[in-house]
Protein backbone atom coordinates (compact mmCIF):
# COMPACT_ATOMS: atom_id res chain seq x y z
CA UNK A 1 0.00 0.00 0.00
CA UNK A 2 1.31 3.58 -0.75
CA UNK A 3 1.80 6.39 1.95
CA UNK A 4 -1.81 7.95 0.93
CA UNK A 5 -3.17 4.67 0.98
CA UNK A 6 -1.98 4.13 4.80
CA UNK A 7 -3.49 7.98 5.29
CA UNK A 8 -7.02 7.03 3.83
CA UNK A 9 -6.91 3.55 5.97
CA UNK A 10 -5.95 5.33 9.21
CA UNK A 11 -8.38 8.31 8.73
CA UNK A 12 -11.45 5.40 8.17
CA UNK A 13 -10.38 3.41 10.99
CA UNK A 14 -10.65 6.56 13.44
CA UNK A 15 -14.02 7.68 12.40
CA UNK A 16 -14.88 4.05 12.99
CA UNK A 17 -13.31 4.31 16.58
CA UNK A 18 -14.80 7.53 17.30
CA UNK A 19 -18.63 6.45 16.00
CA UNK A 20 -17.97 3.22 17.92
CA UNK A 21 -16.95 4.98 21.63
CA UNK A 22 -19.86 7.53 20.89
CA UNK A 23 -22.03 4.50 20.39
CA UNK A 24 -21.10 2.43 23.15
CA UNK A 25 -18.36 4.59 25.05
CA UNK A 26 -20.69 6.79 27.22
CA UNK A 27 -22.55 3.46 28.33
CA UNK A 28 -19.62 1.91 29.13
CA UNK A 29 -18.63 4.88 31.29
CA UNK A 30 -21.97 5.05 32.93
CA UNK A 31 -21.34 1.64 34.25
CA UNK A 32 -17.76 2.05 35.03
CA UNK A 33 -18.90 4.95 37.33
CA UNK A 34 -22.25 3.40 38.77
CA UNK A 35 -20.19 0.23 40.09
CA UNK A 36 -17.09 2.33 41.16
CA UNK A 37 -19.66 4.54 43.28
CA UNK A 38 -21.30 1.48 44.95
CA UNK A 39 -18.06 0.31 46.12
CA UNK A 40 -16.74 3.89 47.23
CA UNK A 41 -20.34 3.83 49.58
CA UNK A 42 -20.21 0.20 50.45
CA UNK A 43 -16.71 1.41 52.22
CA UNK A 44 -17.90 4.40 53.79
CA UNK A 45 -18.54 4.11 57.56
CA UNK A 46 -21.67 6.34 57.88
CA UNK A 47 -25.21 6.91 55.62
CA UNK A 48 -25.22 9.55 53.09
CA UNK A 49 -27.35 12.96 53.48
CA UNK A 50 -30.75 11.82 51.71
CA UNK A 51 -30.52 15.09 49.67
CA UNK A 52 -27.23 15.32 48.80
CA UNK A 53 -27.56 11.69 46.64
CA UNK A 54 -30.60 12.83 45.28
CA UNK A 55 -30.71 13.41 41.67
CA UNK A 56 -30.92 17.55 40.67
CA UNK A 57 -33.28 16.98 38.19
CA UNK A 58 -35.77 14.99 40.44
CA UNK A 59 -35.24 17.27 43.50
CA UNK A 60 -35.68 20.12 41.37
CA UNK A 61 -39.07 18.58 39.74
CA UNK A 62 -39.52 18.41 43.78
CA UNK A 63 -39.56 21.88 44.30
CA UNK A 64 -41.15 23.00 41.56
CA UNK A 65 -43.95 21.31 42.85
CA UNK A 66 -43.48 22.43 46.24
CA UNK A 67 -47.32 23.72 47.30
CA UNK A 68 -45.46 26.31 49.84
CA UNK A 69 -43.84 28.03 46.99
CA UNK A 70 -46.06 27.58 44.40
CA UNK A 71 -48.37 30.03 46.74
CA UNK A 72 -44.98 32.02 47.13
CA UNK A 73 -45.05 32.81 43.54
CA UNK A 74 -48.91 33.25 43.06
CA UNK A 75 -48.78 35.81 45.50
CA UNK A 76 -45.77 37.79 44.23
CA UNK A 77 -47.34 37.30 40.24
CA UNK A 78 -50.49 39.35 41.96
CA UNK A 79 -47.93 42.16 43.56
CA UNK A 80 -46.28 42.73 40.69
CA UNK A 81 -48.29 41.66 37.78
CA UNK A 82 -45.72 39.44 36.09
CA UNK A 83 -47.58 35.82 34.68
CA UNK A 84 -46.99 33.38 36.76
CA UNK A 85 -45.25 31.32 34.02
CA UNK A 86 -42.48 33.92 33.68
CA UNK A 87 -42.17 33.78 37.71
CA UNK A 88 -41.95 29.84 37.05
CA UNK A 89 -39.26 30.20 34.44
CA UNK A 90 -37.17 32.01 36.98
CA UNK A 91 -37.23 29.91 39.84
CA UNK A 92 -36.58 27.02 37.10
CA UNK A 93 -33.46 29.20 36.40
CA UNK A 94 -32.34 29.94 40.50
CA UNK A 95 -33.06 26.18 41.37
CA UNK A 96 -30.15 25.39 38.51
CA UNK A 97 -27.91 27.81 40.60
CA UNK A 98 -28.79 26.67 43.83
CA UNK A 99 -29.17 22.53 43.69
CA UNK A 100 -26.01 20.55 43.91
CA UNK A 101 -25.04 17.98 41.61
CA UNK A 102 -23.35 15.55 44.17
CA UNK A 103 -20.84 13.49 43.02
CA UNK A 104 -19.61 10.28 45.17
CA UNK A 105 -16.55 9.46 43.55
CA UNK A 106 -15.54 13.07 43.11
CA UNK A 107 -15.91 13.69 46.40
CA UNK A 108 -14.78 10.36 48.58
CA UNK A 109 -12.83 8.46 45.96
CA UNK A 110 -10.67 11.60 45.04
CA UNK A 111 -11.29 15.05 46.46
CA UNK A 112 -10.97 13.25 50.36
CA UNK A 113 -7.24 12.45 48.73
CA UNK A 114 -6.53 15.68 47.13
CA UNK A 115 -8.05 17.99 49.47
CA UNK A 116 -5.91 15.44 52.15
CA UNK A 117 -2.35 16.39 50.00
CA UNK A 118 -2.95 20.23 49.62
CA UNK A 119 -3.74 20.86 53.68
CA UNK A 120 -1.41 18.48 54.90
CA UNK A 121 1.22 19.81 52.17
CA UNK A 122 0.74 23.56 53.85
CA UNK A 123 -0.15 23.06 57.26
CA UNK A 124 -0.26 20.25 60.53
CA UNK A 125 -3.53 19.47 60.46
CA UNK A 126 -5.17 18.82 63.66
CA UNK A 127 -8.54 18.42 65.75
CA UNK A 128 -7.93 20.47 68.99
CA UNK A 129 -10.52 19.09 71.25
CA UNK A 130 -14.11 17.73 70.88
CA UNK A 131 -17.11 16.96 72.80
CA UNK A 132 -17.20 13.30 71.00
CA UNK A 133 -19.23 11.93 73.79
CA UNK A 134 -21.81 14.56 73.42
CA UNK A 135 -21.66 14.12 69.81
CA UNK A 136 -22.31 10.70 69.82
CA UNK A 137 -25.84 10.98 71.97
CA UNK A 138 -27.61 13.12 69.17
CA UNK A 139 -30.08 11.09 67.49
CA UNK A 140 -30.05 9.55 64.05
CA UNK A 141 -32.83 11.01 62.99
CA UNK A 142 -31.76 14.62 64.00
CA UNK A 143 -30.93 17.51 61.37
CA UNK A 144 -27.19 18.54 62.15
CA UNK A 145 -25.79 22.11 61.18
CA UNK A 146 -22.07 22.87 61.90
CA UNK A 147 -21.56 26.26 62.58
CA UNK A 148 -18.14 27.71 61.81
CA UNK A 149 -16.47 31.02 62.20
CA UNK A 150 -14.99 31.78 59.11
CA UNK A 151 -10.95 32.23 58.79
CA UNK A 152 -10.12 31.56 55.36
CA UNK A 153 -11.77 29.99 52.18
CA UNK A 154 -9.85 26.67 53.09
CA UNK A 155 -12.14 25.93 55.71
CA UNK A 156 -14.43 24.01 53.69
CA UNK A 157 -11.86 21.86 52.89
CA UNK A 158 -10.60 21.65 56.52
CA UNK A 159 -13.61 20.77 57.87
CA UNK A 160 -14.58 18.71 55.32
CA UNK A 161 -11.85 16.54 55.38
CA UNK A 162 -12.25 16.14 58.90
CA UNK A 163 -15.34 14.92 59.09
CA UNK A 164 -15.03 12.40 56.14
CA UNK A 165 -15.03 9.71 57.68
CA UNK A 166 -18.10 10.47 59.97
CA UNK A 167 -20.57 12.50 57.67
CA UNK A 168 -21.00 14.28 54.38
CA UNK A 169 -21.68 18.59 54.89
CA UNK A 170 -23.47 20.55 52.46
CA UNK A 171 -22.34 24.10 52.53
CA UNK A 172 -23.77 27.14 51.51
CA UNK A 173 -21.03 29.03 49.20
CA UNK A 174 -20.92 32.15 48.25
CA UNK A 175 -21.17 33.90 44.46
CA UNK A 176 -16.75 33.66 44.84
CA UNK A 177 -16.79 30.65 44.07
CA UNK A 178 -19.16 30.47 41.22
CA UNK A 179 -15.70 30.65 38.61
CA UNK A 180 -14.77 27.39 36.68
CA UNK A 181 -13.52 25.39 37.81
CA UNK A 182 -13.95 25.93 41.68
CA UNK A 183 -18.08 26.30 40.73
CA UNK A 184 -18.30 22.40 39.27
CA UNK A 185 -15.86 21.03 41.92
CA UNK A 186 -18.37 22.55 45.15
CA UNK A 187 -21.19 21.61 43.11
CA UNK A 188 -19.82 18.11 43.07
CA UNK A 189 -18.98 18.00 46.45
CA UNK A 190 -22.74 18.97 47.52
CA UNK A 191 -22.50 22.78 48.25
CA UNK A 192 -25.15 24.82 47.56
CA UNK A 193 -24.85 28.39 45.91
CA UNK A 194 -25.88 31.69 47.96
CA UNK A 195 -26.42 35.14 46.11
CA UNK A 196 -25.17 37.59 48.86
CA UNK A 197 -27.03 40.66 48.88
CA UNK A 198 -29.71 39.89 46.09
CA UNK A 199 -32.84 41.53 47.11
CA UNK A 200 -34.87 39.67 44.73
CA UNK A 201 -37.74 38.17 46.83
CA UNK A 202 -38.79 35.40 44.53
CA UNK A 203 -35.05 34.37 44.65
CA UNK A 204 -35.04 34.10 48.58
CA UNK A 205 -38.26 32.13 48.47
CA UNK A 206 -36.69 29.83 46.18
CA UNK A 207 -33.68 29.54 48.68
CA UNK A 208 -35.55 29.22 51.93
CA UNK A 209 -37.61 26.46 50.52
CA UNK A 210 -34.63 24.16 49.30
CA UNK A 211 -32.74 24.72 52.83
CA UNK A 212 -35.97 24.45 54.70
CA UNK A 213 -36.74 21.27 53.05
CA UNK A 214 -32.80 19.85 53.04
CA UNK A 215 -33.00 20.41 56.70
CA UNK A 216 -36.26 18.73 57.01
CA UNK A 217 -35.03 15.77 55.44
CA UNK A 218 -31.72 15.58 57.50
CA UNK A 219 -29.25 16.62 55.53
CA UNK A 220 -26.32 18.06 57.75
CA UNK A 221 -25.45 21.43 56.94
CA UNK A 222 -22.28 23.26 57.45
CA UNK A 223 -23.02 27.60 57.67
CA UNK A 224 -20.61 30.25 58.66
CA UNK A 225 -22.55 32.58 61.05
CA UNK A 226 -20.83 35.65 59.93
CA UNK A 227 -21.50 35.60 56.30
CA UNK A 228 -18.09 36.10 55.15
CA UNK A 229 -14.16 36.14 55.90
CA UNK A 230 -13.21 38.49 58.73
CA UNK A 231 -11.22 41.34 57.48
CA UNK A 232 -9.62 42.37 61.08
CA UNK A 233 -9.34 39.02 62.25
CA UNK A 234 -12.49 39.69 64.89
CA UNK A 235 -15.91 37.54 65.12
CA UNK A 236 -17.85 39.41 62.75
CA UNK A 237 -22.17 40.23 63.88
CA UNK A 238 -23.87 36.97 62.87
CA UNK A 239 -26.08 36.63 59.80
CA UNK A 240 -29.85 35.62 60.51
CA UNK A 241 -30.94 34.70 56.79
CA UNK A 242 -30.10 31.18 56.49
CA UNK A 243 -30.35 30.64 60.60
CA UNK A 244 -33.98 31.74 59.75
CA UNK A 245 -34.83 29.17 57.23
CA UNK A 246 -33.76 26.55 58.94
CA UNK A 247 -35.31 27.50 62.41
CA UNK A 248 -38.13 27.04 60.47
CA UNK A 249 -37.96 24.05 58.22
CA UNK A 250 -40.03 21.70 60.99
CA UNK A 251 -37.38 19.44 61.57
CA UNK A 252 -37.74 16.57 64.32
CA UNK A 253 -34.90 18.09 66.00
CA UNK A 254 -32.43 20.71 65.04
CA UNK A 255 -28.63 20.72 66.29
CA UNK A 256 -26.41 22.68 65.69
CA UNK A 257 -22.77 22.08 66.27
CA UNK A 258 -20.76 25.13 67.31
CA UNK A 259 -17.02 24.88 65.49
CA UNK A 260 -13.76 27.10 66.06
CA UNK A 261 -11.36 27.23 63.07
CA UNK A 262 -7.57 29.06 63.22
CA UNK A 263 -4.79 28.72 61.62
CA UNK A 264 -1.01 29.73 61.90
CA UNK A 265 -1.20 31.30 58.65
CA UNK A 266 -4.14 32.58 56.54
CA UNK A 267 -3.02 32.07 53.23
CA UNK A 268 -5.43 35.32 51.68
CA UNK A 269 -4.35 37.14 54.89
CA UNK A 270 -2.72 40.36 52.98
CA UNK A 271 -5.67 40.90 50.71
CA UNK A 272 -8.46 40.66 53.90
CA UNK A 273 -6.27 43.45 56.09
CA UNK A 274 -6.06 45.63 52.58
CA UNK A 275 -10.16 45.12 51.72
CA UNK A 276 -10.32 46.03 55.98
CA UNK A 277 -8.05 48.84 55.64
CA UNK A 278 -10.50 50.37 53.10
CA UNK A 279 -8.03 50.17 50.11
CA UNK A 280 -9.08 49.44 46.78
CA UNK A 281 -9.47 45.82 45.51
CA UNK A 282 -6.97 44.69 43.44
CA UNK A 283 -8.27 43.82 39.87
CA UNK A 284 -8.46 40.58 38.53
CA UNK A 285 -5.17 40.64 36.63
CA UNK A 286 -3.58 41.72 39.20
CA UNK A 287 -4.69 39.19 41.61
CA UNK A 288 -3.96 36.38 39.40
CA UNK A 289 -0.92 37.75 38.83
CA UNK A 290 0.16 37.95 42.36
CA UNK A 291 -1.42 34.68 43.65
CA UNK A 292 1.00 33.00 40.51
CA UNK A 293 4.13 34.52 41.47
CA UNK A 294 3.76 33.69 45.10
CA UNK A 295 2.46 29.64 44.25
CA UNK A 296 5.85 30.14 41.66
CA UNK A 297 7.72 30.83 44.96
CA UNK A 298 6.34 28.01 47.33
CA UNK A 299 7.02 25.39 44.16
CA UNK A 300 10.72 26.87 44.14
CA UNK A 301 11.12 26.54 47.73
CA UNK A 302 9.87 23.53 47.79
CA UNK A 303 12.53 22.36 44.89
CA UNK A 304 14.31 23.62 47.00
CA UNK A 305 14.02 22.31 50.39
CA UNK A 306 13.35 25.60 51.63
CA UNK A 307 9.72 25.25 52.03
CA UNK A 308 8.28 25.43 55.67
CA UNK A 309 4.80 25.38 56.08
CA UNK A 310 2.40 27.24 57.31
CA UNK A 311 2.10 26.07 60.97
CA UNK A 312 -1.03 24.66 62.26
CA UNK A 313 -4.22 24.47 60.75
CA UNK A 314 -7.10 23.47 63.57
CA UNK A 315 -10.28 22.92 64.54
CA UNK A 316 -12.30 22.42 67.45
CA UNK A 317 -15.93 20.86 67.93
CA UNK A 318 -18.04 22.24 70.83
CA UNK A 319 -21.39 20.72 72.77
CA UNK A 320 -24.21 20.72 70.45
CA UNK A 321 -27.02 22.81 71.14
CA UNK A 322 -30.73 21.65 70.83
CA UNK A 323 -32.38 24.94 69.01
CA UNK A 324 -35.78 23.15 71.37
CA UNK A 325 -33.83 23.60 74.59
CA UNK A 326 -32.15 26.79 73.10
CA UNK A 327 -35.83 28.81 71.78
CA UNK A 328 -37.52 26.93 74.76
CA UNK A 329 -39.90 25.20 72.52
CA UNK A 330 -40.99 28.45 70.45
CA UNK A 331 -42.30 27.69 67.39
CA UNK A 332 -40.85 30.41 65.02
CA UNK A 333 -43.31 29.19 61.93
CA UNK A 334 -46.45 30.63 63.66
CA UNK A 335 -44.29 34.33 64.16
CA UNK A 336 -43.84 36.66 62.16
CA UNK A 337 -40.54 38.60 61.67
CA UNK A 338 -41.23 41.44 63.64
CA UNK A 339 -41.99 39.40 66.60
CA UNK A 340 -39.75 36.11 65.94
CA UNK A 341 -36.15 38.67 65.25
CA UNK A 342 -35.51 38.92 68.50
CA UNK A 343 -35.70 35.58 69.44
CA UNK A 344 -33.39 34.95 66.16
CA UNK A 345 -30.85 37.74 67.09
CA UNK A 346 -30.64 36.26 70.87
CA UNK A 347 -30.12 32.62 69.55
CA UNK A 348 -27.72 33.96 66.99
CA UNK A 349 -26.02 35.83 69.48
CA UNK A 350 -25.87 32.45 71.85
CA UNK A 351 -24.67 30.50 69.00
CA UNK A 352 -21.74 33.02 68.14
CA UNK A 353 -20.73 32.71 71.25
CA UNK A 354 -20.25 29.28 71.62
CA UNK A 355 -18.05 29.24 68.95
CA UNK A 356 -16.15 31.77 69.35
CA UNK A 357 -15.38 30.22 73.04
CA UNK A 358 -14.17 27.07 70.43
CA UNK A 359 -11.48 29.27 68.28
CA UNK A 360 -8.25 27.54 68.94
CA UNK A 361 -5.22 29.46 70.19
CA UNK A 362 -2.29 28.52 67.82
CA UNK A 363 0.86 28.87 68.54
CA UNK A 364 1.25 32.18 66.01
CA UNK A 365 -2.22 33.69 67.54
CA UNK A 366 -1.02 33.76 71.24
CA UNK A 367 2.51 35.18 70.20
CA UNK A 368 1.03 37.88 68.13
CA UNK A 369 -1.68 38.88 71.22
CA UNK A 370 1.68 39.17 73.37
CA UNK A 371 3.15 41.00 71.60
CA UNK A 372 0.78 43.50 71.07
CA UNK A 373 -0.01 43.76 74.95
CA UNK A 374 3.48 44.56 75.84
CA UNK A 375 2.96 48.14 74.57
CA UNK A 376 4.12 48.53 71.09
CA UNK A 377 8.14 48.23 72.39
CA UNK A 378 11.11 46.36 70.98
CA UNK A 379 11.20 43.46 73.30
CA UNK A 380 14.21 41.14 73.41
CA UNK A 381 13.13 37.21 73.28
CA UNK A 382 14.26 36.50 76.90
CA UNK A 383 11.90 38.71 78.52
CA UNK A 384 9.01 38.61 75.56
CA UNK A 385 9.22 34.80 75.74
CA UNK A 386 8.56 35.00 80.00
CA UNK A 387 5.47 36.69 79.01
CA UNK A 388 4.30 34.52 76.41
CA UNK A 389 5.13 31.19 78.90
CA UNK A 390 3.31 33.20 81.74
CA UNK A 391 0.16 33.70 79.12
CA UNK A 392 0.30 30.15 77.75
CA UNK A 393 -0.32 29.28 81.80
CA UNK A 394 -3.09 31.35 82.76
CA UNK A 395 -5.12 30.42 79.69
CA UNK A 396 -4.11 26.84 80.36
CA UNK A 397 -5.34 27.17 84.06
CA UNK A 398 -8.76 29.10 82.58
CA UNK A 399 -9.65 25.60 80.05
CA UNK A 400 -8.55 27.77 77.06
CA UNK A 401 -9.02 25.91 73.97
CA UNK A 402 -4.88 26.26 73.79
CA UNK A 403 -3.60 24.03 70.64
CA UNK A 404 0.33 23.46 72.12
CA UNK A 405 2.36 21.07 70.15
CA UNK A 406 3.94 18.41 71.79
CA UNK A 407 1.85 19.67 75.04
CA UNK A 408 4.71 22.23 75.73
CA UNK A 409 4.41 26.27 76.31
CA UNK A 410 8.19 26.29 75.16
CA UNK A 411 7.58 24.64 71.75
CA UNK A 412 4.27 26.51 71.34
CA UNK A 413 6.54 30.11 71.37
CA UNK A 414 8.76 28.77 69.14
CA UNK A 415 6.61 27.80 66.67
CA UNK A 416 4.81 31.08 66.55
CA UNK A 417 7.54 32.78 66.72
CA UNK A 418 9.59 31.27 63.58
CA UNK A 419 6.41 31.27 61.58
CA UNK A 420 6.43 35.32 62.18
CA UNK A 421 10.31 35.64 61.55
CA UNK A 422 10.09 33.73 58.29
CA UNK A 423 7.17 36.15 57.22
CA UNK A 424 9.19 39.03 58.11
CA UNK A 425 6.04 40.04 60.32
CA UNK A 426 8.53 39.89 63.42
CA UNK A 427 12.44 40.82 62.78
CA UNK A 428 15.18 40.23 64.89
CA UNK A 429 17.24 43.47 65.03
CA UNK A 430 20.56 43.71 67.84
CA UNK A 431 18.64 41.26 70.00
CA UNK A 432 15.14 43.16 70.01
CA UNK A 433 12.22 41.70 67.85
CA UNK A 434 10.75 44.45 66.00
CA UNK A 435 8.00 45.08 64.27
CA UNK A 436 7.81 46.83 60.97
CA UNK A 437 4.98 49.88 60.71
CA UNK A 438 3.36 48.41 57.48
CA UNK A 439 3.13 44.68 59.07
CA UNK A 440 1.50 45.94 61.98
CA UNK A 441 -2.07 45.69 60.55
CA UNK A 442 -0.99 42.01 59.95
CA UNK A 443 0.36 41.22 62.90
CA UNK A 444 -3.21 42.77 64.71
CA UNK A 445 -5.45 40.24 62.00
CA UNK A 446 -3.75 37.01 63.94
CA UNK A 447 -4.04 38.81 67.11
CA UNK A 448 -8.16 40.24 67.24
CA UNK A 449 -8.85 36.20 66.25
CA UNK A 450 -8.25 35.03 69.78
CA UNK A 451 -8.26 38.49 71.37
CA UNK A 452 -11.59 38.04 72.88
CA UNK A 453 -10.41 34.42 74.62
CA UNK A 454 -6.43 35.71 75.84
CA UNK A 455 -8.18 38.65 77.15
CA UNK A 456 -9.17 36.82 79.96
CA UNK A 457 -5.71 36.28 80.99
CA UNK A 458 -4.99 39.95 81.83
CA UNK A 459 -3.80 40.34 86.03
CA UNK A 460 -5.84 43.17 87.22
Amino acid sequence: MTPKQWLLALAVGGLVFLALLGRFGKRWFRRWAWRHALRTRRELGFRLNPVTVTRKQRMKAELLADTDLRERVTALAQETGREEASLLADVSLYLDEIIPSFNLITTYRYGKRLAGWLLRTCYRVRIGRSAEAALNRIPRDASVVYVMNHRSNADYLLVAFLLANRVSISYAVGEWARVWPLEKLFRSFGSFFVRRCFRDPLYHAVLERYVQRTVAQGTTQGIFLEGGLSRDGRLQAPKLGLLDYMLRAGAKDLVFIPVGINYDRVVEDSNLVREGLGKPKRGPLALLRRTSLWLLGLVWRGATRRFHRFGYAVANFGTPIHAATALRGADLRDLDWETRRPLLETFAADLLQAVGNEVPITPVAVVAWVYRELGGEAPGRAPFRDQALETLARAQELGLPLHLPRGSFQRTFEVGLRVLTLRRILLSVDGHLVLPPHKAPLLDYYAHGVGHLLERTRTP
